[in-house]
């Protein structure tokens, strides 16, 4: 059903909508049926993309956040510099998102949907954080997380750091995702290798 082109005309056109309506309508307040009047659909057919205006809300911009941060890596044959270089990439790419369209995500964290939407952030971006750690214990270094339950506690930490900040940079006025990331990579747990080869990490320690 997902490659029926009505199926994904409608629901890039509820998309659209929604994300006009964020900008001047309180989330709480936008209704099925306001989504699909100004969408010009019917409500049949938004149930058949979601059960509520939250629920599309959230799989719609949660989905956009989860393709910039999955990020390809090799447990045991990447340099440790280039794996936090393509991380520190990924959330530059999630923060520069984030500052075109502050308006949509002030609306998603402050909305009744702060509880949900966080959530929904953090679910996507543990596995991510999970396969990071994992090339770090696989390559041995030192003060990473050796067991499955470390790793599994150190992307959750990871992950649900990551969302808070993301939800600093919404409400801030900041604009260089650039220099954000670099500052945000420096606050990682001190075993986390950095991609600037010429300066030491948090700890003082040397990066791989």
């Amino acid at each position: 059903m997902h490659d029926d082109p009505r199926f994904v005309r409608s629901r890039e056109s509820l998309r659209s909508t929604l994300h006009r309506l964020v900008l001047t309508t309180p989330l709480a307040d936008i209704s099925v049926s306001l989504l699909c009047r100004e969408a010009g659909g019917h409500r049949t057919t938004f149930y058949r993309h979601a059960r509520s205006v939250r629920d599309l809300a959230i799989a719609e911009f949660v989905a956009d956040i989860q393709k910039l941060t999955t990020v390809p890596v090799e447990p045991s044959t990447e340099a440790l510099r280039d794996v936090a270089r393509r991380y520190e990439h990924s959330l530059q790419q999630v923060l520069e998102l984030v500052a075109g369209e502050r308006a949509v995500y002030r609306a998603l964290f402050g909305s009744y949907a702060h509880d949900s939407f966080p959530a929904a952030l953090v679910t996507v971006m543990r596995p991510q954080a999970l396969k990071a750690v994992h090339v770090f214990r696989t390559q041995g270094v030192p003060g990473a997380p050796s067991t499955d339950h470390e790793c599994e506690e150190a992307a959750a930490f990871i992950a649900g750091a990551f969302v808070g900040v993301i939800d600093t940079w919404v409400t801030s006025g900041e604009t260089d995702a650039t220099a954000a990331a670099r500052r945000i990579t420096h606050l990682m747990p001190g075993w986390w290798p950095h991609p600037d080869t010429s300066a030491p990490g948090p700890g003082g320690e040397t990066p791989v």
